[in-house]
Order: C-alpha cells, then sequence, then structure tokens
C-alpha cells in the first residue's frame, strides 16, 4: 500500500470518527456518494485523490468534496466544509472521468 493509500485510510478513519460526533453532516451526503477528501495544503495528494476518484466513480453516482482545513493535535479532523460536485468536475491530470 503506497504513502498516498495509507494516509487515505487515516483520513477515512477519522472521517468517520468525526462523522459518528457530528451527526448532521453525514445525513447531508447521499447513498452511495463517491467522498473525495481535498487537504488543505497538500496539492500532491489531492490531484492524486480527485484523479483516482473520477476514473472509480459510477455513471451517476454523486460525488462529495470534503475539504479537510484542520486538525486536532491528535490527527483527527477538527473542522471541514462538504460541498457536493456536479456532472463537470475535471480530473487535474486529464483523466477522463466516467459519467
Amino acid at each position: 500500500m503506497g504513502n498516498y493509500s495509507r494516509f487515505l485510510a487515516m483520513l477515512s478513519t477519522e472521517f468517520h470518527r468525526y462523522l459518528m460526533e457530528n451527526e448532521q453532516i453525514g445525513e447531508k451526503i447521499p447513498p452511495n456518494a463517491m467522498v473525495v477528501f481535498q487537504v488543505e495544503g497538500d496539492d500532491a495528494f489531492n490531484r492524486w485523490h480527485k484523479d483516482i476518484s473520477l476514473r472509480n466513480r459510477e455513471k451517476d453516482q454523486p460525488m462529495i468534496l470534503i475539504r479537510i482545513k484542520s486538525w486536532r493535535e491528535h490527527s483527527a479532523i477538527e473542522e471541514l466544509h462538504l460541498a457536493e460536485v456536479g456532472e463537470k468536475l475535471e480530473p487535474l491530470s486529464g483523466v477522463a472521468a466516467s459519467a
């Protein structure tokens, strides 16, 4: 498992923990949504995760961007912004989206 994959696994775990503490955010996420993390200050990871997500997105699958703004000292997400993405999201590396 590469470094980005490990980082993504950690982000996913922390995001689920955040949702358990902030149920109102989880209620805004559509069923079967593709969750794409974008971490403030980590452009390389952001490009990688957006590109791999777009390649694996199912036709008509809702897509949610989770912008990680800050962390608690013990590496848990403290603040984030959730935004639903429309049909026109383009990959950063030129990889065509499966829409």
